[in-house]
């Protein structure tokens, strides 16, 4: 008896032949040829395996936990009750920060020697990671702590300006590069609020409510003290590092948040904490306003466009470098770097989001949040079936609830990430990868040249 795929009859009888028609039979050899073919082709990607390979990463980082900017007397005409003291002056990496940052680069370390980017080991590692920083002390420091959790026991070369110098490519307008039209920025900002700058404080009034509760409690104003809903809402040329500055309720609003946020992720007891009138999702809320300038103030397009031009261009270097093999004396550091670390402030990567178009999302926060140590990671990959190049985007940061705890990070216990679509250019998939082609044209076209210098350093 013969059955499809055996063969059950006497062993000295061969099973009997299938006639089939010439044309048939045509077919079957052509199906043959094409199995054949297909069994020389690039094996298909196995379910769960990655698609592609990573090549290069590009992180725009923003330091860990500070102490306020600003000092408490500036502050405290704003509150009933004294803002609490910090163990470090204005504007300084606390200890608690450091941590925080050291145990971000253990995490950074595991998961891109989990992608075959890096060893794992510390001396082999080394030449492969470039670090570049703002001049400032908190974000050197950044740095240093970064680069203790994912090389240990190595001494890395900190690309920086001298301490306290400003440098270009974080703060161009400072200097400035270029020649932005401050009045320009003014126009951008007020046609995108209706041409009334108190309109954000009716859109926001219930995140108003919430904090004029937590800064003053509930009951008659206290005596001495400033609503600071009631003061003037104006949006005029920038000064010092600011294309435009959007002065009144959301500034002020912006400030007070990131105290809140720091004294949260800093792990001060809740009862420090707004005085103990702040809940995490109160939090969660506040954070609108503080989100919202930072859109209107820095992510505005042309702002954006003169705060961000140049390092964008740098970044755009720094991956066409990798992916042709050139170098390139403009890129960020040499072909032999496949993680490229740049450590600065909230607005770089804002400035950066909004020149690109980007928005992302994290766990307890509102749209495109800065948090402290978040960065936004651009990653260079080759697809395996035809080798193409592609660029994927994300914004990765602690949770503040991880931030607070200091939790060390795992694969169990990662860092939230949000992938981003690259408008224009991203393809539908889980990690909106961008070819590289498209993602090429989309900073050449939103760059303007007057805002770029030559060198990276």
């Amino acid at each position: 008896m013969w059955r499809a795929g055996a063969w059950h009859g006497p062993a000295n009888i061969m099973p009997p032949r299938l006639h089939l028609n010439p044309c048939l039979r045509q077919l079957c050899r052509l199906a043959a040829v094409l199995l054949l073919g297909a069994a020389g082709a690039a094996p298909a990607t196995r379910a769960g395996e990655p698609d592609s390979d990573l090549r290069l990463v590009i992180m725009v980082t923003r330091h860990g936990v500070r102490s306020p900017l600003y000092t408490n007397n500036e502050l405290g005409r704003f509150a009933a009750q004294p803002w609490p003291q910090w163990t470090v002056a204005p504007g300084i990496l606390t200890p608690h920060g450091r941590q925080q940052m050291i145990l971000m680069g253990a995490y950074y370390r595991a998961l891109y020697t989990a992608e075959g980017l890096l060893t794992g080991d510390a001396a082999t590692d080394l030449p492969r990671v470039y670090f570049r920083a703002s001049s400032f002390q908190r974000t050197r420091e950044t740095a240093q702590d970064l680069a203790a959790g994912m090389l240990p026991g190595a001494t890395i070369e900190l690309h920086a300006r001298p301490l306290d110098e400003f440098d270009p490519m974080f703060r161009p307008v400072m200097l400035p590069v270029g020649h932005p039209d401050r009045n320009l920025g003014v126009a951008a900002v007020l046609g995108r609020i209706g041409q009334d700058p108190t309109a954000v404080l009716r859109a926001c009034t219930p995140e108003f409510a919430t904090l004029h509760r937590v800064l003053l409690g509930i009951g008659a104003m206290p005596a001495g003290k400033v609503d600071l809903r009631d003061l003037p809402a104006t949006v005029v040329p920038g000064t010092g590092d600011s294309t435009v500055t959007v002065q009144g309720p959301l500034r002020t609003a912006m400030q007070i948040t990131d105290n809140l946020m720091l004294e949260y992720a800093e792990g001060m007891p809740m009862a420090e904490v707004g005085w103990g009138r702040l809940t995490p999702a109160d939090l969660t809320q506040l954070i609108r306003l503080h989100s919202l300038y930072f859109d209107l103030a820095h992510a505005t397009f042309y702002p954006a466009q003169a705060q961000a031009s140049n390092l964008a261009s740098h970044i755009l270097l720094t991956v066409d470098q990798a992916a042709s093999g050139r170098p390139d004396p403009g890129a960020f550091g040499t072909l032999a770097h496949r993680l490229v670390v740049i450590v600065g402030h909230d607005t770089n990567i804002i400035g950066l989001g909004g020149l690109l178009g980007l928005s992302w999302w994290l766990p307890g926060t509102q749209p495109n949040p800065v948090l402290p140590g978040g960065a936004l990671v651009f990653e260079l990959r080759q697809r395996r079936q035809n080798h193409q190049f592609t660029v994927r985007a994300y914004y990765l940061s602690q949770t503040l609830e991880q931030m607070r705890a200091l939790d060390p990070l795992t694969p169990k216990n990662p860092p939230a990430r949000a992938p981003i679509f690259l408008p224009g250019c991203s393809e539908a998939g889980p990690g909106f990868d961008a070819p590289l082609g498209r993602f090429d044209e989309l900073l050449r076209r939103v760059i303007d040249p007057g805002f770029v210098l030559p060198s990276p350093n």
